[in-house]
C-alpha cells in the first residue's frame, strides 16, 4: 500500500480517510515495503558501482537518444506551456484535450482540461478542495481559467452555494480524474476523497461530475451514496469512486472504485449520452462480494479503467487491480444490463509488487480495427530497469493471456505511471501510444508507433523535460505524470500531445509537425554485371578505374490541405556498404579526388507537385578489391533542410520527411562466370590427409620422430566459379603454424592462434584443383594432451551445392615415447675401516666418522620425446639393523652428509631432514679427495668418542668380536677370492694408521700363488639394513640429454669395526629406480634400464703389511742395568781422583783455641797475610 501511496496522490486518501483500514493493511504492506526497500537498495548499490564502467556507453546512448528525440514529428523545440496559479496545487496531475463544438460546426474551440487536486475551488467556504482548469491553445503561459464544478446543484442555476454541514470538501481532490469524450462529447471530473457525514461517522465515498460539451454542469454521480455502511469500510463506507474513470464511444461512463468491501474494489457503469428519458440510467457494478468477487481484499480493483470491443461487437470493460495476488491483475468484464457485471477474462501480472494494472489504455496499434489492451506495471524492477508496459494484441477478437510485447524503462523511472492512446501520429492508420516516466530525471515521455505488425519495441521519440525548447519561466519536473492526446490542437490534421508535470504545476502541449510523403527511386543499367577487369563507364569514359553510373530520384506530393505546391530544400545522401555498421570499409568511392569517400551528399530543390527530381552518381571500384562476388549495397536517403524555427509552433511548424519513405536501399552486382541466372553455384570437394602413421581411420603422431606435422589438403571445384574461395584449417592452440608449402597460387596466413586461412583463388574456376600442404610445430604440446583434431573446411561467397559439404575432420592420437637409461657408480669404489670403539664422550668431528664416499646416479634420455618430469627413487642403506630382542639399537652405516644434488638440469631431491647429518657434525679441516684418503676414528690417547656412543653396542669380548655371525646384521659367507690382490690377514689395530698406498693391498695370494676363501658380508635393503627413501624430481629432460644425481655420505667406521672385524669384505648396496609419472602420458617400451644398484666395498685394515714399532721389554731392562753399572764405575773413578775432596783456606776460628786478646792486638797476625 505504501508503495502506491508514495507515487499516487489519488491513493493517499486511503490512509487519510480510513484509519481502520490502515491498521489492517499495515501488517500486509510492512513486509512488502521491507522487501522492496532491500531490493531497491541492492539495485541502487549495483547501479552506483557500475556507473563508472558505463560512462562511455552513457555518452553514446545520450547521443543516440538525442537522435531519437529529433527522429519524429512532435516538436519539442516549440512547446506550449501552461502554469497553474498555485505551485502546490498539483496543477497538471491529470490532463485531457477537449473540443467545444459539434462535428458540423465551422469554428470549434480546442482547449486543454487540467486537474489541480489541491487548488482553491470557486465554491465558497472550501479550502484546498481541488479544481478543474481550462487552458486555451495560445502561447501565453498564464491564461487558464477555472471551470465551475462544486457549489452548483442545478443545470440552469449559476449561483454557487457553500458546502453543506453533511459533507467535507477540504482535501476532496477535485480533478484527480479528468476525461473528455472529444469533439461534441462530455467531460468527466472526479473527487475520489469527497467525504459525507452521517451523524458522528464520516464516509469517504467520493463523487464525480459530468459536464456538458461547453463545460457546464450536467450531472453529479455518487454511486455509493445510499448503500450499506453498517460495516464501515467492509461495506461502502470508503468507496473512493472516481479514482479512475473512462468515457467510451458508446456513451458509457466507467468509474473505478477501489474502496468497497475492504478495498476489494469494483467498477460502476452507466450511460451518460443521448436523450435523458431514453438512456439507461441504471448504475451497474462488478461483483465485489466476499463470496464471489474475482479479486480478494486490498486488491484495489478500479485503480485504472478502460474499455473497448475486445471480443467482437459487444463493449467490454477492463479494470486494474494492482495489488491482487501480490503481483496485480487486470479483470475484463462484458457489458451487460445486469449486476454484477460478468467477468470475461483475468490477466495476471508478472512480478510481485510491480502494481500490474495501475494504468490501462486501449488502442488499435496494428490498424486491424480490433482494439488492443495496454497495461502498465510502473513498479516493476530488475537490475537495470524500472517500470514495464505490457501489450496484449487482439487476435481474432480475443485477447491473449500472455503479453505480445513488453516495454521497460530505466531504473526507478516509474515507466508506465502514465499511459495514453495519442492517436495516429504518422497517418499510417495504426494508433500510437505515449508512456510517461516522470521520475527519470525531470521526467521523460516515450512515443511508440503502431504498425501493421504491432507496436514497435523501440521508441520513435524520447522527449525529456530537459530538452524542451523555448524560454521556460520555471523548470519542469515530474514531466509525464499525466498524458493526453488524440486531438489536433493547431488544425494541421495531426494529433498533438499534452503532458502534465504536477510538481511544477505545469502542463506542456507538444504540437505535431506535418509529415511529407516522399517517393525515392533509383535506376541504372551499369548497376548490373559490373566487370572488375573493365575500365571506364558511361559517366566517365576517361578513367582508368572500374566504375558504374546510376541515377537517384525523388518526388513529393502536396502535404498541406490546401494542395498548393511549394519548393523544399533536400539533402540527398548516397552511402555505400558502411551504413548501419554493415562493413568497416567499403569497396567503392564516389568522389574522384583525394578523399575517395564512399559517401556523397548533395543539396537539391524539389517541388511538392509530384514531379521527380533526378541526379547522376558515379561509383568507382577500389584497386585490389578481392570481393568481386558479393553485391555492393548502397542506401539513398533524403533529409529536409529546415528553415529557421518560428517564434511559436502556432505560427509555423516546419514539416518533416516520412523517414519510412525517405530512404531506399539498392545494390550493384558484379559480372560473374555463373551462367544466365547470375547466381554462382559452386561444388567444392575437399580431401585432407595427415603426414603421419594411420591405423583404423585414425592417425598416430609419435612426437620427436619428426620435427613438424604436415596437413595435406586437396580442393577441387566441379561447378560454377567459386569467388573468394578460402580454405580454413582449425588446429589446436598447442601446436603452432609454421608455413605452407607453395605448390600453386594458394596464399596461406595465420588467421589467429587456432586458424590458418588460405586463399585458393578469386575466382576458383570450374574444374580447377588446388593442393596445399600446411606445416605445424608440435613441440609445445600440453603435457596432458593425448589427442589432436584438425577441422578443415572450404568456403566461398558463391552458393555451395553438392551432397557433401567441403569439410573434413582429422583425429590424431598423440604418442609420447621416450627411453630412459639409469647407470650408477661409487667414488671411491673401495673404502677401509679400522681402529677400536672408545666409550668416552669427547666431541666428534665429521672426519671422525669414517671415509667420505659418493654414489652417483646417471640418467640419460634417449628420446625421441622429452621427459616432462622424471622421478628418481633411491633406497639408501642408512643403518645396520639389529634385532629388537637383543636390546641393541641400529647403528649408522652410510651417514648422509648433505641433501643429494642434481647436475645439468632443473630439479630437486627430497629427504626427511632427520636423516641428513642428524648429529650436526662439522668438518675439522679440508680433506683430500676421498679416493686418496681414508680417516678412521681418532683413537689416540686422551681422545674418545662423543656422548652418543652410549646408543651403540658395547664392545664384546675379543672372542665374540672375532665372530661376525653372533652379530646377526651381516651375512657371513665363504667365497672364492674375487680379487687376486685381496688381503691375506687382517686384525683390528689399537693405533691410528694412515693407508698411504692402497695398491699394497692388492697382492693377496699366499707363497704358492693360490687364492684363499674369503668372508664376505652383503648389506642391502633386503638384508640386514634399514633404508630410507630419497625422492628426486627432475623437471624436464629433452631428448638426448643427461643428468647426474650425487649422494654424499660417510662410511660409519665404528659400526663396521664393531660388527665385522674379521671379515674379508663388506659389500654395501644402494638401490635406485627411475620413472616418468603416468599422468603425463609419456610411455617407455623398455623398463629394463630403469633399475640400478650401486656398490661400495669396505675392507678392514691389513696386519702383515704394517711395521711393528714397539720396543721389546728385555731390551728396556738390559738398557737400565747397563746404565746403572756404567754409572757406578764412573762414580768410583771420580772418587779415586779426589773429585769429591776440596782444599779449603786455614781459618783460626776453626781450631777451637782462640785466645782473648786485648783491643790493641790485632785479631789476626799480619804474617798470615
Amino acid at each position: 500500500m505504501t508503495m502506491l501511496h508514495t507515487q499516487s496522490c489519488r491513493n493517499s486518501t486511503l490512509c487519510a480517510t480510513t484509519p481502520t483500514r490502515t491498521r489492517k493493511a499495515t501488517a500486509t504492506s510492512a513486509a512488502t515495503k521491507k522487501r522492496i526497500k532491500k531490493a531497491k537498495h541492492r539495485l541502487r548499490t549495483k547501479y552506483e558501482t557500475t556507473v563508472p564502467h558505463l560512462l562511455f556507453f552513457t555518452l553514446l546512448l545520450s547521443g543516440h537518444c538525442q537522435q531519437l528525440a529529433w527522429s519524429f514529428n512532435l516538436e519539442q523545440r516549440l512547446p506550449i506551456v501552461k502554469y497553474g496559479p498555485n505551485v502546490k496545487a498539483h496543477f497538471g496531475y491529470s490532463v485531457a484535450t477537449h473540443t467545444i463544438g459539434e462535428h458540423n460546426w465551422p469554428n470549434n474551440t480546442k482547449c486543454l482540461l487540467v486537474g489541480a487536486p489541491l487548488d482553491q475551488n470557486l465554491q465558497p467556504g472550501t479550502k484546498d478542495s481541488g479544481a478543474l482548469w481550462k487552458c486555451p491553445i495560445t502561447q501565453n503561459s498564464d491564461d487558464c481559467e477555472q471551470i465551475i464544478t462544486d457549489g452548483r446543484r442545478t443545470y440552469d442555476d449559476d449561483s454557487l452555494i457553500p458546502q453543506s454541514a453533511d459533507e467535507i470538501k477540504e482535501g476532496q481532490w477535485m480533478g484527480v480524474t479528468v476525461r473528455s469524450q472529444g469533439l461534441g462529447g462530455k467531460v468527466l471530473v472526479c473527487a475520489h476523497r469527497y467525504v459525507t457525514i452521517v451523524r458522528e461517522n464520516r464516509y469517504g465515498q467520493g463523487l464525480c461530475y459530468v459536464l456538458t460539451n461547453n463545460l457546464k454542469f450536467d450531472e453529479v454521480y455518487e454511486p455509493c451514496k445510499g448503500r450499506s455502511v453498517v460495516r464501515q469500510h467492509e461495506d461502502y463506507g470508503f468507496c473512493q469512486v472516481g479514482t479512475s474513470g473512462a468515457l467510451l464511444d458508446d456513451n458509457t461512463m466507467v468509474l473505478g472504485t477501489p474502496g468497497p468491501f475492504t478495498w476489494r474494489g469494483t467498477i460502476f457503469v452507466t450511460e451518460i449520452g443521448g436523450e435523458y428519458l431514453e438512456r439507461d440510467k441504471n448504475m451497474y457494478y462488478s461483483d465485489h462480494s466476499d463470496a464471489t468477487s474475482p479479486v480478494d481484499k486490498y486488491s484495489y480493483l478500479g485503480m485504472a479503467v478502460t474499455g473497448g470491443r475486445y471480443f467482437g461487437e459487444r463493449m467490454s470493460y477492463a479494470a486494474g487491480a494492482p495489488r491482487s495476488n501480490g503481483h496485480g491483475q487486470v479483470v475484463i468484464f462484458d457489458k451487460a444490463n445486469t449486476s454484477p457485471i460478468p467477468v470475461r477474462l483475468i490477466i495476471d501480472g508478472e512480478q510481485f509488487a510491480s502494481s500490474f494494472g495501475y494504468e490501462l489504455t486501449t488502442a488499435d496499434i496494428n490498424g486491424d480495427q480490433k482494439p488492443d489492451l495496454i497495461a502498465a506495471a510502473p513498479f516493476y524492477f530488475s537490475k537495470n530497469e524500472g517500470g514495464a508496459v505490457y501489450v496484449y494484441q487482439n487476435d481474432k477478437d480475443m485477447l491473449p493471456q500472455k503479453p505480445t510485447l513488453k516495454l521497460t524503462g530505466t531504473l526507478e523511472s516509474r515507466f508506465g505511471l502514465a499511459l495514453a492512446n495519442i492517436g495516429d501520429l504518422n497517418k499510417d492508420n495504426c494508433e500510437d501510444i505515449a508512456v510517461g516516466a516522470p521520475y527519470e530525471g525531470d521526467g521523460v515521455v516515450y512515443i511508440y508507433l503502431g504498425s501493421r505488425t504491432g507496436l514497435n519495441s523501440k521508441p520513435s521519440q524520447r522527449i525529456p523535460a530537459s530538452d524542451l525548447g523555448g524560454l521556460l519561466p520555471k523548470p519542469i519536473r515530474t514531466f509525464g505524470i499525466s498524458i493526453a492526446g488524440n486531438t489536433d490542437l493547431d488544425g494541421n490534421s495531426y494529433p498533438d500531445l499534452v503532458v502534465g508535470a504536477y510538481n511544477s504545476s505545469a502542463v506542456v502541449a507538444l504540437l505535431a509537425r506535418p509529415i511529407i510523403s516522399i517517393q525515392t527511386t533509383y535506376s541504372g543499367s551499369e548497376l548490373r554485371n559490373i566487370d572488375p577487369n573493365k575500365q571506364r563507364c558511361i559517366g566517365n569514359a576517361s578513367t582508368n578505374l572500374t566504375c558504374f553510373t546510376f541515377e537517384v530520384c525523388c518526388s513529393i506530393d502536396p502535404y498541406e490541405q490546401s494542395g498548393t505546391s511549394k519548393e523544399l530544400n533536400l539533402l540527398a545522401t548516397v552511402e555505400a556498404e558502411t551504413y548501419e555498421h554493415q562493413k568497416k570499409f567499403s569497396r567503392v568511392f564516389f568522389d574522384h579526388d583525394d578523399k575517395r569517400s564512399n559517401v556523397i551528399k548533395s543539396e537539391v530543390r524539389v517541388g511538392t507537385n509530384g514531379r521527380s527530381h533526378c541526379q547522376q552518381i558515379i561509383g568507382y571500384i577500389k584497386d585490389n578489391t578481392r570481393d568481386i562476388q558479393t553485391p555492393i549495397k548502397m542506401r539513398l536517403s533524403y533529409t529536409l533542410v529546415e528553415p529557421p524555427l518560428a517564434d511559436s509552433g502556432l505560427i509555423r511548424l516546419n514539416p518533416m520527411l516520412d523517414q519510412t519513405q525517405a530512404h531506399i536501399e539498392f545494390e550493384g552486382t558484379f559480372q560473374k562466370d555463373c551462367g544466365d541466372d547470375d547466381e554462382c553455384e559452386s561444388n567444392l570437394l575437399l580431401e585432407a590427409q595427415l603426414d603421419a602413421y594411420k591405423a583404423d581411420e585414425n592417425y598416430a603422431l609419435t612426437l620427436g620422430e619428426k620435427e613438424e606435422v604436415r596437413v595435406n589438403v586437396n580442393v577441387s571445384n566441379l561447378a560454377d566459379s567459386a569467388y573468394e574461395t578460402q580454405l580454413f584449417i582449425v588446429h589446436p592452440k598447442s601446436i603452432s603454424y609454421i608455413a605452407a608449402l607453395k605448390k600453386n597460387n594458394a596464399i596461406c596466413n595465420r588467421f589467429n592462434d587456432t586458424v590458418v586461412s588460405c586463399g585458393l583463388g578469386n575466382p576458383m574456376r570450374r574444374g580447377s584443383t588446388t593442393d596445399v600442404s600446411i606445416r605445424f610445430d608440435p613441440s609445445s604440446l600440453e603435457l596432458g594432451e593425448t589427442k589432436l583434431q584438425f577441422h578443415i573446411f572450404a568456403n566461398t561467397t558463391s552458393k555451395l551445392v553438392g551432397s557433401d559439404r567441403p569439410e573434413r575432420t582429422l583425429d590424431v592420437r598423440v604418442v609420447k615415447h621416450t627411453e630412459l637409461t639409469l647407470r650408477g657408480w661409487a667414488i671411491p669404489e673401495q673404502s677401509f675401516y679400522s681402529g677400536a670403539v672408545k666409550l668416552d664422550n669427547s666431541p666428534m668431528k665429521l672426519e671422525d666418522v669414517g671415509s667420505s664416499l659418493t654414489h652417483t646416479f646417471w640418467i640419460y634420455n634417449e628420446g625421441p620425446w622429452r621427459a616432462p618430469k622424471v622421478l628418481l627413487t633411491i633406497d639408501w642403506p642408512y643403518q645396520v639393523y639389529s634385532e629388537r630382542e637383543s636390546g641393541k639399537t641400529d647403528q649408522h652405516l652410510l651417514y648422509l652428509v648433505d641433501v643429494p644434488t642434481i647436475e645439468n638440469v632443473q630439479g630437486e631431491c627430497k629427504v626427511s631432514p632427520e636423516y641428513v647429518n642428524p648429529l650436526k657434525l662439522q668438518p675439522a679441516y679440508l680433506s683430500a679427495p676421498a679416493s686418496m684418503m681414508m680417516h678412521p676414528s681418532k683413537l689416540q690417547r686422551n681422545e674418545s668418542y662423543p656422548h652418543f656412543v652410549s646408543t651403540y653396542h658395547r664392545i664384546r669380548h675379543k672372542t665374540e668380536a672375532l665372530n661376525p655371525f653372533k652379530h646377526g646384521g651381516g651375512m657371513a659367507t665363504e667365497a672364492e677370492d674375487m680379487e687376486p690382490s685381496a688381503p691375506h690377514n687382517r686384525v683390528r689395530r689399537d693405533t691410528f694408521i694412515r693407508i698411504v698406498r692402497p695398491e699394497r693391498f692388492m697382492d693377496g695370494r699366499d707363497a704358492n700363488g693360490k687364492t684363499k676363501k674369503r668372508h664376505i658380508v652383503e648389506l642391502n635393503c633386503n638384508k640386514a639394513v634399514n633404508c630410507i627413501k630419497i625422492q628426486c624430481e627432475i623437471y624436464d629432460m629433452p631428448a638426448k640429454t643427461e643428468t647426474q644425481v650425487h649422494v654424499k655420505a660417510r662410511l660409519w667406521n665404528s659400526t663396521l669395526v664393531s660388527l665385522y672385524p674379521r671379515v674379508d669384505l663388506v659389500r654395501i648396496f644402494s638401490k635406485a629406480h627411475v620413472e616418468i609419472p603416468n599422468d603425463l602420458g609419456v610411455k617407455q617400451s623398455d623398463n629394463n634400464n630403469n633399475h640400478i644398484m650401486v656398490e661400495t666395498r669396505a675392507y678392514p685394515e691389513l696386519l702383515d703389511q704394517q711395521r711393528d714399532t714397539s720396543t721389546p721389554l728385555w731390551l728396556c731392562i738390559l738398557a737400565g742395568v747397563l746404565g746403572l753399572v756404567l754409572l757406578g764405575i764412573f762414580t768410583c773413578l771420580l772418587w779415586k781422583c779426589g773429585f769429591f775432596k776440596r782444599k779449603r783456606p786455614m781459618d783460626p776460628t776453626l781450631s777451637g783455641n782462640l785466645e782473648k786478646m786485648n783491643e790493641g792486638k790485632p785479631f789476626l797476625d799480619e804474617k798470615v797475610f
